[in-house]
């Protein structure tokens, strides 16, 4: 089985060395049977051809003959919650959801982001109320049409 270390390690290298440093890692899979799902985030997106160059990268890094494997490498969607405190910086001033670590359930527009945790201003709280990062279980962004 593939090390995702080893994997995460490849990915970052890529990013460092070819100047892509508004990128960033927020999970490397590997299945039992090596199947690889890279994905990756941005403080301005993903597009495809980032996918592409940093899945090529990746390949050329990799031995296809010592361990067969498949891989994809693909961008952070917007159903899922954020797994870096990076992502609550870029959606600022966006609407999210936030479910704190006693389940209750906060929507509100993401108004500030510190090095401590983020300032989310509700309907019921025009003053907006601060959470600490250790105190946040989940967040994503809502998607209105």
């Amino acid at each position: 089985m593939l090390d995702k270390e080893k994997i995460r390690q490849i990915t970052e290298t890529c990013i460092e060395e070819n100047n892509m440093h508004d990128k960033f890692v927020t999970e490397v899979k590997v299945s039992k049977n090596n199947v690889v799902t890279v994905v990756l985030d941005g403080d301005s997106g993903v597009k495809i051809e980032d996918c592409i160059f940093v899945s090529k990268y990746i390949e050329s890094k990799m031995d296809r003959d010592k361990e067969d494997f498949e891989l994809t490498v693909t961008s952070f969607g917007l159903d899922e919650y954020f797994v870096l405190p990076r992502q609550f910086k870029k959606n600022i001033s966006q609407t999210i959801e936030l479910i704190n670590n006693d389940e209750e359930r906060f929507e509100g527009v993401l108004e500030q982001v510190t090095e401590e945790g983020v300032k989310l201003v509700t309907k019921k709280d025009k003053e907006g109320m601060n959470f600490p990062y250790t105190d946040i279980k989940k967040a994503r962004v809502i998607i209105k049409f």
